[in-house]
């Protein structure tokens, strides 16, 4: 047998020799609060129901909201169902404005990366993990630079080919590509903690810059403070460009995520990303498909 078909079945849960990268799971029970079904390789619940999990807020030192996150209509309609035309207008929209494939994860023609390590009979692609960097670091400062501040929208320090994210957005909204949105990657507790493999291709990860500073209630090297807002609108903007293109590309909107849904009750888990207000993201969205439908 090849090494991919062996790697195949350490991917369903059977520890095999020679396949270092696998990270055994609980196949028989959901892992955290929304679910996880290492089988079926998705939450509980339809698409929607699955948001409402994963985009609960989330506050400081990573405690989310209990309740479902309440969404807007408009955003609502869309996760989960089919894109339509959305591809040649976005094409119509990028080349209009000279948008490099690069700043939006790659290819519109391009095909999405899959589960189980781009295993062809596993699914595509079917979240949009949002992130924040939590960086820079600004330790005791009392406040936070402007947003147009160069420390701030430097991206070149999450450059490299073990970027950990497929795409970087700063607070101008320009744009760092880590991976193309067809490359398979992991970048939450749950993908390389709890599930391994099987779940590397299955999310898109996109880092929101935001900086942040020391509580100081909290230990020395803490980052539990955020700015308010925690996100511009060129942020907001391009977070929505990406989300539609992942979507053209996969053939139905995907479903959004918070890190920090992801790896809830997870040790090591994160707080991120803090402050995205989804009505805001919501509007942006909006804006773009309507300027798409022009």
């Amino acid at each position: 047998m090849r090494r991919r078909s062996l790697c195949a079945l350490a991917a369903a849960g059977i520890a095999l020799a020679g396949c270092a990268f696998f990270e055994p799971f609980e196949a028989a029970r959901p892992i955290g609060p929304c679910g996880f079904d290492a089988a079926s390789l998705q939450f509980d619940g339809d698409a929607l129901a699955q948001a409402r999990c994963l985009l609960r807020p989330v506050a400081a030192g990573g405690v989310l909201s209990p309740a479902p996150a309440v969404l807007p209509d408009s955003l609502a309609a869309l996760i989960g169902q089919p894109v339509g035309d959305l591809k040649p207008q976005l094409r119509r929209y990028l080349a209009a404005r000279h948008i490099a494939d690069a700043a939006i994860g790659g290819s519109l023609d391009a095909p999405l990366s899959r589960a189980r390590d781009d295993d062809p009979a596993s699914p595509a692609a079917r979240y949009l993990v949002l992130h924040d960097t939590s960086t820079p670091w600004l330790g005791d400062a009392t406040t936070f630079p402007p947003d147009d501040d160069p420390a701030l929208n430097a991206l070149a320090r999450f450059d490299g080919p073990d970027a950990v994210a497929h795409v970087f957005v700063n607070r101008r909204g320009e744009t760092l590509l880590g991976h193309d949105f067809g490359i398979p990657w992991r970048a939450t507790q749950l993908e390389t903690r709890r599930v391994g493999v099987a779940a590397r291709g299955l999310f898109l990860h996109v880092e929101l810059a935001q900086p942040r500073r020391r509580d100081p209630a909290g230990s020395a090297r803490n980052d539990r403070i955020a700015p308010l807002p925690g996100f511009t609108d060129a942020q907001y903007a391009r977070a929505a460009l990406l989300y539609a293109a992942a979507s053209a590309r996969r053939g139905d909107w995907l479903i959004p995520a918070f890190h920090a849904a992801l790896d809830e009750g997870i040790a090591g888990a994160h707080d991120d990303p803090q402050h995205f207000e989804i009505a805001r993201f919501a509007a942006a969205l909006e804006r773009l498909r309507d300027t798409l439908a022009r």
